[in-house]
């Protein structure tokens, strides 16, 4: 292991069953972590011999249901300075990996307690479905530890605030657990119903907890029982609310994305929620990712833009810092929706404008590209000083020594009614023998 690394880190997980993913949630860091501590909560798979035979240490703890329980077991096995807290499926990509030592040297100058990295969620296609951040490396001090037997959060013991930093533009962690895997999931939401509930009779005014409730359900399809939780997490909550309470933003906008799902009442229930959300955590950009799409789905073009323009300018002004799980990872569609928007409600310019950062994303969108061509060329072209400056204007975007490029830029054209720039474009960026081989008309 990297035992060379200044930084000496102790990458500690809790494991059952994990057969699956051990190989791979200890091969991303070892390189560069000092020791790694397995603590097996009774795995009837080979899961700690593996983690054995890949260099891991590896502990044994009875599961008592209690999540901080076995974490802090496993942090009081941990000799290194730092700890790194990754679930079985959670891991690093190589890069990311070879910066942590240079990052947690920085952060020790700062005299912070841990940091705050970036968490992306990959769902089955492979792709991030939901992005924030997560606490996943602190210093190994004797009060901190974790608190609550689910959803367990760190806290000092002795009272103290803790400090933490933010390196979410540096680090990543990705996490694939919500991939389907039904027969495990079941027993998995069932041990997390009875965990939150444990917590809920403790604490019956936890609106956090009747939060995760409410998620448990929404897991399971019980959308009602789901809706139910979080609108007595919304009335439970105090008249004021950290910026950076993710919770409280998770039960929001969940809340808001059932109630537009009802046609039959739409925003007219959603508006006092949104209302009571924006007015406790204003800096939360999904709430208004939520309204906008909503009114994308009505046909409201306006309305819809207000509220998408809201959203990246929330995510521009304050950033994803324990906020914008969805907006964040979906800047792309967000782009997209706004230039539909814009192009229907004839602004032109700003038309232009979102569909240009969209094809920064993906320039072979056809859509897109064609409301950015109807957009510049009202006309459709035809005029010979518009035409040259419209194939000026994309030669920033497309490559027109790429055949697929050029071809591409046509069709568009030739399917956004612009026929009088088709042509020009044609005659532009295309040979006569290409003409002929590809049957391009003139």
């Amino acid at each position: 292991m990297g035992k060379k690394n200044r930084a000496r880190i102790s990458q500690c997980m809790i494991v059952k069953n994990e057969e699956k993913n051990i190989e791979r949630a200890l091969s991303w860091g070892k390189a560069v972590m000092w020791e790694q501590i397995v603590v097996d909560t009774g795995s009837t798979d080979g899961t700690a011999e593996l983690a054995r035979r890949l260099g891991a240490k590896v502990f044994h703890f009875p599961w008592s249901d209690d999540f901080a329980a076995a974490k802090n077991y496993a942090i009081d096995q941990a000799e290194g300075e730092w700890i790194a807290f990754l679930d079985a499926d959670e891991y690093m990509d190589g890069e990311d990996a070879q910066k942590i030592s240079q990052v947690l040297e920085r952060i020790t100058c700062d005299s912070f307690d841990g940091v705050s990295t970036g968490w992306q969620q990959i769902d089955d296609g492979g792709r991030i479905s939901s992005s924030g951040t997560q606490i996943r490396f602190f210093r190994n001090k004797p009060d901190i530890r974790y608190r609550r037997r689910i959803h367990e959060q760190l806290e000092s013991v002795t009272g103290r605030q803790l400090r933490i930093g933010d390196v979410s533009g540096e680090l990543s962690v990705f996490h694939t657990g919500y991939q389907k895997r039904e027969l495990q999931e079941k027993k998995k939401n069932l041990r997390n119903r009875r965990l939150i509930q444990k917590e809920l009779e403790d604490d019956p005014g936890n609106y956090e907890m009747m939060g995760y409730m409410g998620d448990e359900c929404l897991g399971d399809g019980e959308r009602e029982e789901a809706k139910q939780w979080y609108s007595r997490a919304v009335d439970a909550m105090p008249s004021q609310l950290e910026s950076y309470d993710q919770r409280s933003a998770v039960t929001f906008t969940r809340l808001l994305s059932l109630l537009t799902a009802e046609t039959e009442k739409g925003w007219l229930a959603a508006e006092p929620v949104y209302q009571k959300a924006v007015s406790l955590l204003p800096q939360e950009p999904d709430f208004d990712y939520v309204a906008g799409c909503w009114f994308v789905q009505q046909g409201q073009a306006e309305k819809a833009a207000f509220h998408l323009e809201e959203a990246l300018k929330k995510l521009d002004t304050y950033g994803c810092y324990n906020k914008a799980l969805l907006t964040g990872a979906h800047v792309s569609e967000i782009y997209d929706m706004l230039t539909r928007c814009c192009y229907e409600s004839g602004e032109s310019e700003k038309c232009v404008a979102y569909g240009v950062a969209y094809l920064k994303f993906n320039k072979y969108e056809m859509g897109v590209l064609s409301r950015v061509m109807r957009a510049l060329l009202p006309d459709g072209g035809a005029n010979e000083t518009d035409d040259r400056a419209v194939l000026d204007f994309f030669s920033k975007l497309y490559d027109f020594k790429s055949l697929k490029d050029r071809l591409f830029l046509v069709k568009a054209a030739e399917r956004s009614d612009c026929c009088g720039f088709a042509a020009y474009g044609t005659s532009c960026l295309f040979t006569k023998e290409e003409q002929m081989s590809l049957r391009l008309d003139l």
